[in-house]
């Protein structure tokens, strides 16, 4: 991955509410969701709308459950 690819992680908090936390080199957001689902959902739909993005789910001790890079296809 390089510097300026986005980075969206999902994880879940102590409370159960799930966070999409957004990192890139001009852009640091956080959004809540009381679903997993609802977390994803919002995750890669934001992930489609940006030229190149990574998507992580991320477990509570830190470790990264799963991920996936995003890319638009030249038209």
């Amino acid at each position: 991955m390089e510097a300026s690819t986005p980075l969206l992680s999902v994880a879940e908090a102590r409370d159960g509410v799930w966070s999409v936390n957004e990192r890139g080199p001009s852009r640091v957001a956080i959004a809540y969701f009381p679903s997993k689902l609802g977390a994803l959902k919002h995750a890669v739909r934001v992930a489609h709308a940006k030229p190149r993005c990574r998507v992580a789910v991320v477990e509570r001790d830190g470790t990264v459950r799963l991920a996936r890079d995003y890319k638009q296809r030249s038209r």
